[in-house]
């Protein structure tokens, strides 16, 4: 659970830095399939190229749709929109890492 914080708050601080300017969604999906794999990690769980592949092309598709989401909806207001954004990366992380970690925890 701590390890899990600690990537939904770096994931708060960047989106928060990175929130105005666009296409920085990258910097925050390499974040989540780095937490998959250190997830993965601790488990023991064995993930191959093909499994973090598919998880990136998804949490790209994922993330990008909540994030600009947030944006649109607020757009009429700037700084608000730019913290809607920051909200919804932070709940995303938190809930990915969580489901990720029960996952592993079961598989193993």
């Amino acid at each position: 659970m701590k390890l899990i914080l600690i990537y939904t708050l770096v994931a708060g601080v960047i989106s928060a830095i990175t929130a105005p300017i666009p296409g920085t969604s990258l910097l925050l999906t390499a974040l989540e399939i780095y937490m998959i794999v250190h997830l993965a990690k601790v488990h023991e769980y064995k993930l191959g190229f093909k499994e973090i592949g598919y998880s990136a092309a998804v949490i790209y598709g994922l993330s990008t749709l909540l994030k600009d989401t947030a944006l649109e909806i607020l757009t009429f207001v700037p700084v608000i929109g730019w913290g809607a954004e920051v909200i919804v990366t932070i709940l995303f992380v938190f809930f990915l890492g969580m489901l990720v970690n029960l996952y592993f925890k079961k598989t193993n």
